[in-house]
């Protein structure tokens, strides 16, 4: 597979879009053609290939060797990984009649000038800072640049300024973020006492300043810590997506595959669903919508009460980005305490399954409301109190916003 074929399937737009991502300049006025040809010659030059192929991650780069040989079957393991080398990337694609993933011939071809020791040595420092970036991403947004050599200095053992000198080499739209000194945020007063406080500047994921997300961001955040994961758990949920080996993500994927049948693969894939629900903030009755409309039937209501008790573990045991990384269960733990969210269907056909199992779900201490929107609360809230959803952020942003 070519990339210039690959590139082909996309307009002229798209391209532009592209190149401006990764800082081509002079593009403008290009025909799709001489566009495509620009991109493919920047994207095999020796200089921008390394400067991207060093910010793969140790799995990424083993299936990208694999790749270069030859088409690959892809496994549940691997889906993650090549979803980024071919979407984040632009490094292979999947062939339509066997949807094996292959590396394009141009990458590989350029690939085999620049694979030396030197290049296996910052492959090796730069996977790894991905890695950490993407937990940023995902679970902080806004972090001190402390806070982040912590993850870095899990695996690495440079100082604080190589790291950061590092970091100013990795591109732009890999990288998605950048450090900006206190002063240039006008917060050169911020109490040094405070978690978000540094001396050396804030990193921040570019889309929540784009999208005017900071103080809002920082609200929701409020004065919680940093959770600092250790390296196994960041290689987990980079590579899978989500903490797999946490105990109330195994009994649900033990409850999809005995329970409903589902291969393996599914219910990982079920079960990284109910992890991005849960971390955009969405009830455990989006899930059981979905596994709806997908035709997923239930016999009986023992086994719907037992999926919905599990979600709700599930949910109070996923890491979010208001909670800067906690599990609304760790932040109970710490004092940050609230009731269990009540269950409220997304569509009539979910709320007929629920109906039968309203008794059940009520002996589990899980209310259930058919008809509205409600939230269980058994003492008087007040706006700055943690919500009682369990969701991790303030009264008044959540189930008390009006």
């Amino acid at each position: 597979m070519l990339l210039r074929e690959y590139l082909e399937e996309h307009t002229r737009d798209e391209l532009l879009s592209y190149a401006r991502s990764i800082e081509l300049k002079k593009c403008s006025g290009l025909r799709k053609a001489e566009l495509i040809e620009k991109i493919v010659a920047d994207f095999c030059a020796e200089n921008a290939l390394r400067s991207r192929l060093t910010c793969l991650t140790k799995e990424e780069m083993k299936l990208f060797r694999k790749a270069c040989d030859g088409p690959q079957d892809i496994s549940a393991n691997e889906v993650m990984d090549s979803m980024q080398l071919s979407v984040m990337y632009w490094l292979g694609g999947f062939e339509k009649t066997t949807d094996r993933f292959v590396v394009f011939e141009e990458i590989a071809q350029a690939f085999s000038a620049i694979d030396d020791e030197a290049f296996q040595r910052e492959q090796n420092k730069k996977g790894w800072m991905i890695k950490c970036i993407r937990f940023f991403m995902n679970y902080y947004g806004i972090a001190p640049i402390e806070v982040i050599y912590k993850l870095y200095r899990l695996k690495v053992k440079d100082t604080i300024d190589e790291m950061i000198d590092m970091l100013w080499e990795m591109p732009i739209d890999i990288v998605e973020s950048c450090l900006f000194p206190l002063e240039r945020l006008g917060m050169q007063n911020w109490p040094k006492e405070d978690p978000i406080y540094s001396a050396r500047g804030l990193l921040i994921h570019l889309p929540i300043l784009e999208n005017q997300e900071f103080n809002s961001l920082l609200d929701e955040q409020a004065d919680k810590s940093f959770y600092i994961p250790s390296a196994q758990q960041i290689d987990e949920i980079c590579c899978r997506g989500y903490e797999a080996s946490a105990l109330a993500y195994k009994k649900l994927e033990k409850y999809f595959i005995k329970e409903l049948n589902m291969l393996y693969e599914h219910a990982t894939t079920w079960c990284l669903q109910v992890w991005a629900n849960s971390m955009d903030g969405e009830s455990p009755a989006a899930i059981i919508n979905k596994l709806t409309e997908a035709g997923i039937e239930f016999h009986g209501e023992k086994q719907m009460g037992e999926l919905v008790g599990l979600l709700m573990d599930a949910h109070n045991n996923t890491r979010m980005i208001e909670n800067r990384g906690h599990k609304p269960m760790e932040l109970s733990r710490s004092g940050f305490s609230g009731g269990m969210s009540t269950i409220v269907p997304g569509s009539s056909k979910a709320a007929e399954m629920l109906r039968e199992s309203v008794p059940y779900l009520n002996k589990m201490g899980i209310p259930v409301d058919l008809d509205g929107n409600a939230v269980k609360v058994e003492k008087k809230i007040y706006p700055n109190d943690p919500c009682p959803c369990g969701s991790g952020k303030k009264y008044k942003k959540c189930c008390g916003r009006k």
